[in-house]
């Protein structure tokens, strides 16, 4: 019995030690991927916004409203894995800022407008340089045709940071200035019960380019040939779920003014702006259960597994030891049978 009840408590530890090992080196690698059929919407609000209303020539305070839609190109993504030989996703963004409570239309178009086209690896989340990826910089004003920036390089984090984010800095996207800088770790806290990283990129005043010259004007600068330059700077915050990388709640502190020889002419943008309520809840609703599972597949199994396997195979092994030490006494004791008789009378 104990030798029987040895080797299936061997058989069962050895299927527990092989089970950790594929939860933690293959099914974790598959399931902590992005998907390539991506589909969503998201919803940010920026209220009390100062923005400049070129009609009026002024500034003016306003509710902004800004739609983005994230949808995946699964065709194209296969394709870049090919061809790059690597794990890629191919997604398209779609983010247009409205006045809340107004409706886009060729006679009402958006107040700002973006797509972008961006490849990434589909563990890491960092922006790869390859497959057709570009970023939108405006629309060309004779033809309404958008006009595409495909020489500049998207890098760095995009959509995401990594599955099993760290306590560390990474490099994020900033559209205005096209390019990456640093996004840096800045504490733990929770979101409705889901706990989160949150993560801060500091961008300082920055010129990203001149206004149209018939701008000039507008601010009262009426000297020909007269340059109006576009300042920028933005304080970006992010709240992410280490085990998924996915941003719950986002939050932007933009300002743009209008500069002319160093001096301020007027704020074009002056908003704090954020992931609304309900886009929040959705988000804490859908990657609060992935992350679960994703800790569970990278850590509760494999450590479960291997110290129970460990344990069974240890308590198997003492069984069929004791199972073969019974044995040998039992040969011992009957090697040597007591004698029958005198033979030497026979």
């Amino acid at each position: 019995m104990g030798k029987k009840l040895g080797i299936a408590l061997i058989a069962v530890g050895v299927f527990l030690i092989v089970l950790a090992a594929l939860a933690r080196f293959y099914a974790y690698d598959r399931l902590a991927v992005v998907p390539l059929d991506q589909d969503t919407t998201s919803y940010s609000v920026g209220p009390d916004a100062t923005i400049f209303d070129i009609l009026a020539g002024e500034e003016v305070t306003v509710d902004l409203l800004s739609t983005r839609n994230v949808v995946g190109d699964v065709e194209a993504s296969e394709e870049a894995s090919d061809t790059e030989g690597q794990d890629l996703a191919v997604w398209e963004t779609f983010v247009y800022t409205t006045r809340e409570g107004e409706n886009v239309s060729e006679d009402d178009p958006p107040l700002s407008a973006s797509h972008d086209r961006v490849v990434f690896d589909r563990h890491t989340g960092e922006a790869v340089d390859c497959c057709g990826s570009y970023f939108s910089t405006g629309t060309d004003p004779e033809t309404g045709e958008e006009i595409r920036e495909e020489e500049t390089p998207i890098e760095g984090q995009y959509f995401k940071l990594p599955f099993d984010s760290q306590k560390t800095t990474y490099e994020f996207w900033d559209g205005t200035i096209q390019e990456a800088t640093e996004l840096a770790y800045e504490g733990t806290e929770e979101i409705d019960g889901l706990s989160v990283y949150r993560y801060e990129q500091v961008i300082e005043p920055t010129d990203v380019g001149d206004l149209p010259a018939a701008a000039a004007s507008i601010f009262g600068v009426e000297e020909e040939g007269a340059i109006i330059d576009r300042v920028y700077s933005n304080t970006r915050t992010l709240w992410v779920e280490p085990q998924t990388g996915v941003i719950i709640r986002g939050q932007e502190e933009q300002l743009t003014i209008a500069e002319y020889d160093g001096e301020e002419l007027a704020t074009i943008t002056d908003v704090t702006i954020g992931y609304d309520d309900e886009t929040v809840a959705d988000n804490v609703e859908t990657y609060g259960s992935l992350a679960t599972s994703l800790k569970a597949v990278k850590t509760w199994l494999p450590i479960g597994g291997l110290v129970l396997g460990l344990v069974l195979l240890g308590v198997g092994l003492l069984l069929l030891l004791r199972a073969r030490s019974a044995g040998s006494d039992d040969y011992a004791d009957d090697s040597h049978p007591a004698p029958q008789g005198d033979l030497s009378r026979a």
